[in-house]
Order: C-alpha cells, then structure tokens, then sequence
C-alpha cells in the first residue's frame, strides 16, 4: 500500500504541505452483486475517511458471474493488468466456494498470477451464508451455519495457498448473527441472501480494516445504522468496546505553525503517538508531532489517540 508518512512544510508565500511522495491507494473490486450491492456504502465510508481524499476505487460486478468467468474475460483481466492497483479484491459467486472448491481454487490461483505479475496484492472477500441455508442444494447445507462454515474454510484456505489477504467479512457476520440474532437477520435484504445496508455497513467495515489496518469506529460514518447496530458490527469485528462507545472529537479545526513558524489552517482528524492525521486543501496528510511548534505540540497531547 502506498502511504504518505512524513510532510515538511515548505514555502514562503504560497504555504503548502509536501511529501517525499504523494501517491494514491488504488483498489479495484472483482466480483458480481455481492460485490456491486456494497459499493455504494464502501465509496461513502472511505470517504468519510482520512484515506478518503487519496484512495481511487473501481468495480468489476456483473451479475451473477463466477471467478472462473472474470478469468477468461479479456476486459478484466486486461484491467488487472494496466490499472496500477494496490489492491485487487476478488469476490467469487456466493455458492460456488462452498459446492465446488476445486472449482473456485482453480480460478483464484489464476487472477492471482495475473494480480501478482502487476504488482497488486490480492484481497479474498470472504462472503456469508444465506440466511436461511442454500434452497437449491438442501441436501449439502440446509442451513445458515453449514454454508457459512464451507465459504469460511475454503476462503481461509485459498487465501493462505496464493499468500494473499483475507477480508473476512463473512466470519464478522457470523459473529453478528450469534451476538444479534434479530441484527443478523436484518444484515440481508428480503431474498435471505444479498446484503442490505446494513449488511453493506458490515461488509465496508471490515474492508476499511482489512485494506487499511485501521479501525472504522473512528470514522465519522454510521450507514443509517442505530448506535447499538453499529457498536453490534464493530465488537464483531474486534473493535474495543471503549473505542466503539466513545464519542470522536475529531474533525477538529486549527491553524498549525511548524518549528520554523509556517503556518496552515487544517482539520485534523486524528492522532498517534508520534504523528497527528489531517486534511489541508482537499488532500490527506500526516505530519510528526515533533516538528510542531511547541504551543502546537501541547495542545495535540490533548487530544485522544485513534491511531
């Protein structure tokens, strides 16, 4: 992934942030309308962000369509190929992991040759059972926890044979179900098998965390969601509970002077131990503590540590 982790301020007149590098955070999604049906409330929770201004997202979902498919489409793979991504998301159809694993691994370990000779690193999204087990295939899962276990394993198990990265939204929405059993139900739309928004906020969630090693509780995005529906998704996705329940104090708005007397209105979103995180005309950046001015270092102390 591609972070911008030191800035220097520079100028005289015109007063502007820079970096050794700016570059962007590019995640291309690969899958069908388990995929499509999220992307709406992913593009909205990234953009709350603080990787919000510096991260470019593309979808790949037509309807229905399996890896194996995407495989042999010329257009997909050419996309892999010249897009200069960071991430490569693959999403499988929501049966075929679980009925025919040989079937999935097969077509896995081959857009994962193609991600890796691009450069990219291959994130497995791991998806959910249906709610009420597979109808068409009663015989090998009747029922929500049977599924949920085949797609867990089988994507736990590709995921580690092509050394890629799991985003395991499907065990997530194992743990709501098992947690919050009336919250679990309502994570799918009428059809007990495509996410509804609040499946999509799960899903997001779990993304943000996985793409971006970050917690999403700190983001100032709630999906529609009551504050008992989002504390549920955030506990199950190892959130600490005093993270979940805690009110943000960010954005906070401040002109920040550095060492040498520079100065620039930002909004600063959060903080670490040895760098503060914020946005200045329109771009993302991050900034050590140290190189503040002393007034400026004070008063950073006092805010709360959310990264």
């Amino acid at each position: 992934m591609k972070f911008l982790v030191l800035f220097c301020f520079l100028g005289v007149g015109s007063v502007l942030f820079s970096a050794n590098a700016q570059d962007r955070t590019r995640i291309l999604f690969i899958g069908n309308s388990y995929t499509g049906q999220i992307r709406g409330v992913i593009q909205k929770l990234i953009l709350a962000s603080p990787q919000g201004g510096s991260t470019e997202l593309e979808f790949i979902t037509p309807g229905g369509k399996t890896l194996e498919y995407h495989l042999q489409n010329e257009s997909t793979i050419r996309r892999i190929k010249e897009g200069d991504w960071d991430f490569v998301v693959l999403q499988d159809q929501s049966q075929t992991p679980a009925i025919f694993p040989k079937k999935f691994e097969s077509a896995a370990e081959g857009l994962d040759a193609v991600i890796d000779a691009s450069g990219a690193q291959t994130v497995f999204y791991q998806t959910w059972g249906r709610r009420d087990g597979d109808k068409m295939n009663p015989n090998m899962f009747p029922d929500y926890k049977s599924m949920q276990k085949a797609l867990s394993e089988n994507y736990s198990r590709v995921a580690k044979r092509c050394d890629a990265t799991l985003s395991p939204v499907g065990d997530a929405w194992a743990k709501v179900r098992k947690a919050d059993p009336d919250l679990g139900r309502a994570l799918y739309k009428g059809d007990g098998s495509h996410p509804s928004e609040k499946g999509a906020y799960l899903a997001a969630c779990v993304f943000y965390a996985t793409i971006f090693q970050q917690s999403p509780a700190s983001v100032d995005f709630r999906g529609g969601l009551d504050s008992a529906e989002v504390e549920s998704i955030l506990k199950a996705i190892d959130v600490p509970a005093q993270l979940v329940s805690k009110k943000s104090v960010f954005p906070v708005s401040r002109t920040i002077t550095n060492a040498t007397g520079v100065r620039i209105d930002v909004n600063i979103v959060g903080r670490s131990e040895t760098s503060i995180y914020f946005t200045a005309r329109g771009r993302n950046h991050i900034y050590q503590i140290d190189q503040l001015s002393q007034e400026d270092q004070d008063f950073v102390e006092t805010l709360p540590l959310n990264k």
